[in-house]
């Protein structure tokens, strides 16, 4: 059953923060965000800005949204030390976002790389937010 009582608040702020903060980074042009750009054929310089804000709000949402989610899921299976958030944490990437994003890069057609350089992204973020999410009640 969804337990969702005793979520941490704050744990779901500051893991959402680590989302936006490393995926600022991740797609930026210090990161990865030329080989992005260069991999999806989309140069985001050159977006117009009302579709750019749009994007970055949607992302912004979203993000909160996966963590709000991961939280429950952390939290209905009582995980509360790091190998149990680990293990969350790489399995919700592996059958919810690596699985899943593989058809969409492919009928997209879109290299593996292309397809790598984004989940490996979510391979970081979800088990360290998950470990957070679990210790941190």
């Amino acid at each position: 059953m969804l337990e969702l009582s005793n979520l941490n608040v704050l744990a779901i702020v500051i893991g959402w923060l680590i989302a936006i903060g490393l995926g600022s980074f991740w797609y930026s042009p210090a990161g990865f965000g030329k080989l992005w750009s260069k991999l999806s054929g989309v140069d985001m310089m050159k977006m117009p800005k009302e579709l750019a804000s749009k994007a970055i709000v949607s992302v912004i949402i979203s993000s909160l949204i996966q963590v709000i989610a991961l939280a429950i899921v952390v939290n209905s299976l009582n995980a509360d030390t790091v190998s149990e958030g680990l293990a969350i944490g790489l399995l919700v990437w592996a059958g919810f976002t690596a699985a899943t994003t593989v058809g969409n890069n492919l009928y997209s057609r879109l290299s593996w790389k292309f397809w790598w350089l984004n989940a490996s992204f979510f391979l970081i973020v979800m088990p360290v937010n998950a470990v957070i999410l679990a210790v941190w009640q």
